[in-house]
């Protein structure tokens, strides 16, 4: 439920047909059950669910607001009913509302079977759903980095099919299966579904008949190192009921649709069944060596064969496709009601991180009209290398050519893509001459590292990564010392047993320190009993005394040519040190103000509402942030620029200030917030400041006094959405630069 699931149907990875089910005798017993609800009383048990509420449109463009009314959420003859109820707001309009519910902070769980029997709504427009999210939303990051298990999903006009979804990956990747019902439909009559999710499977069910299973996922931030398997799916997760109206992957209700019992999804019970322990010490299966396509003799990665394209019609798109010896027409009889529900494709494009590469071809058109092309990933989350482009096309042969470059991981199955759906015309196209080549190869990387995205130098620092979580650190164990990672309740923290006169030495080589650059080197340690943690960089040596309690140590050090750029621990205690969260980052409260690194230390958020690209200009701008705009999407949020992880104490002033600009007057909001990612509470310290932009570069300043408990997970945010609720679709650049965050003396 919490990604775009526009194109799932037609062409996602891994989904099995029920053709051909496979089937499977569980291993869980009545005796394993833990938890259930089976909906005896007379209203919904608030020790077990809450409610959950939520604006029309606030994801996937959905319709309906989710309340907490008996009209939409009650208990009745012994079940839980969720009613999708179709109302006129002012105006006249149509609006809906419906339920949502979830056990989150009452009931979470780490692996087991959860089941449910359900009898689910039809009719056009309804998406109802049986799902579970984790407890901890920003123990990995936000979705889909987060996981997402969707144990049961049917649409309300194809009742005859169950899906069954895992969401994951950085981009993000999702593994889908799909079956049938036994009997009419899953609406006509009760079902069984379920998954069970253990350590290194997660396999789902309907009626008894296991239809889909999946092995292998992985989780990151981009930027960052894969976090060790079974990750994101090693973690609790609480579960959800809800029923959705409209929105990108059901569309939205029609003349058909009908707002009554058809409208309802039923629960008979929500049952949960664990084993008395799971053995988390699993390993990712292997996956092959992926093949890349070999471009042909003048260096053109499409194939001429008819064969290798591929027609699609979606959302009400008809028409045909005709290919001869390298010409192709495209026929449309009916536009449909997206951009590609009249679609051509060729899959299977190598594209190489680094690399440039040039599209070009020639394409006209019998009247006027437009089409979109682009170059995607259809196996990792649909991201664009090259944007979504729309050209115009006439009578007159044009011809059309596009450089980008991939700045993504390696993908062996890029999608080359001509959309030619809902742009209010059906002229048949002729496209002609399609070329991909490769302007210039990744250059060859000289094994430094990098700084990451949130501007640590330090790899690995929270001890996530990598086989035993020490990916990028080498551990030396002398005389019987003991370390390992710890796991309990998922937090990971380096623990040495024994540790003095270095019998355990911590290090990991190659930090990407710049000579005469100012540092500060901290992390958080402590010991069971008395003694000293010793750290060493460039040249410098920094001791710290160890306590029971754990203490976060700060050393400031400037970098030295052609001194050591390994950073070693080593312990002078007998008893057993923790040490976590190690990092080395500029010395200031906020990283790379002036964009001089990229973007490094900064994220951006874009909701799939809204239509952006960005960059850091190194040419025009000297190294600006720009955000170039198509369409605001209609919240002011759906947009932003973000760094994380800053530092606000209690009491103290704090001044920010940044240059900004807009190639049209608009309206733009920044604040320094509370990270609410985990329980929606985004207090902004510094109140939320909005200020008018316009196309000349001015300096922008807020001074506030921090009057909340000390907080170490800041976020700074710059929204450039909606402006008071009013979408912009004008295409226009917002440019920032030179950010500063400074203590002011009381």
């Amino acid at each position: 439920m919490g990604g775009n699931m526009k194109k799932t149907i037609a062409f996602a990875a891994g989904i099995i047909f029920a053709a051909a089910p496979f089937f499977a005798q569980t291993s869980y017993s009545e005796s394993d059950l833990v938890w259930k609800d089976d909906f005896d009383g007379n209203s919904l048990n608030l020790d077990d669910w809450n409610y959950e509420y939520h604006e029309p449109g606030w994801v996937n463009n959905e319709l309906q607001e989710y309340v907490d009314s008996k009209e939409n959420i009650y208990v009745k003859d012994g079940n839980l009913v969720i009613q999708a109820v179709q109302k006129k707001a002012r105006g006249g309009k149509t609006a809906y509302t419906s339920g949502r519910i979830n056990t989150k902070g009452k009931h979470d769980f780490k692996y087991g079977r959860i089941e449910a029997r359900i009898k689910f709504p039809s009719g056009k427009g309804f998406l109802p759903a049986f799902w579970m999210m984790p407890t901890e939303e920003n123990l990995y990051g936000q979705w889909p980095k987060c996981g997402e298990i969707d144990i049961a999903e049917v649409l309300g006009d194809r009742t005859k099919e169950i899906y069954g979804t895992l969401h994951y990956g950085e981009p993000h990747k999702e593994s889908q299966g799909k079956a049938a019902a036994q009997g009419k439909s899953f609406s006509d009559d009760w079902h069984i579904v379920a998954c069970e999710w253990e350590p290194g499977e997660i396999r789902f069910y309907a009626d008894g008949k296991m239809y889909h299973k999946e092995n292998s996922w992985y989780t990151k931030r981009k930027g960052f190192g894969e976090v060790t398997y079974p990750a994101p799916f090693d973690q609790p997760f609480y579960i959800i009921l809800n029923l959705a109206v409209g929105g990108n992957w059901p569309g939205n209700p029609d003349r058909t649709t009908k707002f009554s019992k058809n409208a309802q999804l039923l629960v008979d019970y929500v049952k949960v069944y664990q084993k008395k322990s799971y053995d988390e010490n699993v390993r990712k299966p292997e996956s092959g060596k992926a093949e890349f396509r070999t471009a042909d003799s003048d260096g053109n990665y499409i194939r001429k064969d008819g064969g290798s394209w591929n027609f699609l019609l979606a959302q009400g798109g008809k028409g045909s496709f005709d290919y001869d010896g390298g010409n192709i027409v495209i026929t449309s009889e009916a536009a449909g009601s997206v951009d590609y529900s009249v679609q051509l494709v060729q899959a299977g494009l190598p594209m190489l991180k680094g690399a440039e590469y040039r599209l070009s071809f020639d394409a006209s058109a019998e009247k006027e009209r437009t089409i979109i092309t682009a170059v995607t990933a259809p196996e990792a989350g649909w991201i664009r290398y090259l944007k979504d482009t729309k050209i115009k096309v006439g009578p007159q042969k044009k011809h059309f050519d596009f450089t980008f470059k991939m700045n993504d991981a390696d993908d062996p199955a890029g999608r080359l893509e001509f959309n030619l759906g809902n742009q209010n015309s059906t002229a048949t196209v002729r496209i002609s001459g399609v070329r991909l080549e490769m302007v210039s190869a990744p250059q060859n990387s000289s094994g430094k590292k990098s700084v990451l995205p949130d501007g640590n130098l330090v790899h690995n620092g929270e001890f996530q990564e990598g086989e035993n979580r020490l990916a990028e650190w080498s551990v030396s164990a002398k005389n019987g010392a003991k370390f390992q990672v710890t796991n309990t309740d998922n937090i990971r923290k380096f623990r040495a047993e024994n540790p003095k006169e270095e019998k355990v030495r911590l290090v990991q080589k190659g930090i990407p320190l710049v000579p005469g650059t100012e540092y500060l080197l901290s992390f958080d340690s402590s010991s069971a009993s008395s003694g000293k943690i010793k750290a060493e960089i460039s040249g410098k040596s920094f001791e710290a005394s160890l306590s029971s309690g754990e203490k976060k140590f700060k050393f400031v050090f400037t970098a030295e040519k052609e001194k050591s750029s390994a950073l070693s621990f080593s312990f002078d205690t007998d008893g057993t040190v923790l040490l976590d969260n190690v990092r080395i980052q500029e010395n200031a409260m906020l990283v790379n103000g002036n964009f001089s690194s990229g973007l490094t230390g900064y994220e951006v958020y874009l909701n799939e509402s809204a239509s952006a690209d960005y960059a850091v200009d190194s040419l025009s701008e000297d190294n600006a942030f720009c955000m170039n705009i198509s369409d605001t999407g209609n919240l002011d949020w759906m947009i932003q620029l973000k760094q994380n992880g800053i530092t606000l104490e209690k009491g103290k002033k704090y001044r920010i200030e940044f240059d900004a600009k807009s190639t049209i007057d608009r309206t733009i909001m920044f604040a320094l917030q509370r990270d609410g990612s985990s329980d929606n509470n985004w207090i902004p310290y510094s109140g939320t400041q909005k200020i008018d932009v316009s196309k000349e570069f001015k300096r922008y300043s807020c001074e506030f006094t921090m009057n909340e408990q000390t907080d170490r997970a800041v976020i700074l945010s710059v929204s450039m959405g909606a402006v008071n609720g009013k979408q912009i679709t004008r295409k226009h650049t917002v440019t920032i630069d030179n950010i500063v965050l400074e203590e002011k003396g009381n």
